[in-house]
């Protein structure tokens, strides 16, 4: 099954790559002006790649995008088995790299750059604490979700917000009579989705759900996998070894005073402290999911960054 919106629509290329394991990740090329530079996105868990849509498009007016689901996500395919070895951090790395290297040899060679949102920045720097980052000529990564170890500031507050996410996620609805039934929900809530520009929030529906056999649709991303795969970065043991990290990073993180902050948010500044080559920059009013909610701000954000604003 696909989910009821697929990139396919919007994107000008679509390839896949298969994992060792068997798991096929999709990787959607959305082409910018001859002499743009080139980017690789990894998003969030939850968020594949159609919920950027629209971002995506706007940003490939100056930037040759390519992006991918990661397993668990969007049109991706996994292999059956214990979900916390399937959806293994290790393995969400491991994914990251054979996605850039695939690339990369699809630019002949050229490296892109990287953006990652959350679960995306959190596989590359697993790759860069194992030295196994791939070629990249820059590295963004917004909002990593490094779960503080006990001797981190950042560490009880984590506890606490991890466990109320989880909570949440093991309750989520899989499946909607309708896309439109699922957005009406979400815009409705007092929560994040909330604050989504209306052309966001129908992206994050049309890309999170897929339809199913019988009628209706149902979470492209079960919430069992979504929980495992939140866990697999609770229990990696990153933020020990993020001093590992010798790459120049430019790190985007929410603000810590905006009322329904998440922990990322507190932590970030440590993450940062903690990595040789890092540099912070802390969006005033940003939440998690900034780039759904201030499309346009992030999207000057990155444009510079990349120095085609």
């Amino acid at each position: 099954m696909t989910p009821s919106f697929s990139p396919r629509a919007h994107a000008d290329t679509v390839f896949a790559v298969t994992a060792p394991d068997g798991a096929v990740l999709p990787i959607y090329e959305f082409k910018g002006p001859a002499s743009a530079p080139t980017l690789l996105f990894g998003h969030a868990n939850g968020f594949p790649t159609g919920a950027y849509a629209p971002w995506l498009k706007e940003l490939a007016k100056h930037v040759h995008v390519f992006a991918h689901d990661a397993r668990g996500n969007g049109a991706s395919l996994w292999p059956a088995g214990p979900l916390d070895q399937v959806f293994h951090a290790e393995r969400l790395a491991d994914d990251l790299r054979l996605v850039a290297e695939a690339v990369t040899a699809r630019l002949g060679g050229s490296a892109p750059a990287y953006l990652g949102h959350s679960l995306g920045s959190a596989s590359a720097l697993d790759l860069a604490i194992e030295g196994r980052l791939p070629r990249f000529t820059a590295l963004m990564l917004i909002d990593p979700p490094v779960y503080p170890s006990a001797r981190a500031k950042s560490h009880d507050e984590a506890v606490r917000m991890h466990a109320r996410l989880l909570a949440v996620t093991r309750k989520r609805r899989a499946d909607w009579p309708s896309v439109e039934a699922f957005c009406e929900r979400l815009k409705s809530s007092i929560g994040v989705f909330a604050k989504f520009p209306d052309a966001m929030l129908k992206a994050y529906g049309q890309a999170a759900l897929k339809p199913k056999p019988e009628g209706g649709f149902t979470l492209c991303c079960p919430p069992e996998v979504e929980h495992v795969i939140y866990e697999a970065h609770r229990v990696s043991g990153s933020w020990d070894k993020l001093g590992r990290v010798s790459a120049a990073i430019e790190l985007v993180g929410a603000d810590p005073h905006r009322p329904d902050h998440d922990w990322i948010a507190n932590a970030i500044a440590e993450m940062a402290q903690a990595m040789p080559h890092a540099h912070l920059t802390v969006l005033e009013g940003a939440g998690h999911l900034m780039i759904s909610e201030e499309p346009e701000r992030l999207l000057a954000l990155v444009r510079r960054w990349l120095g085609c604003g």
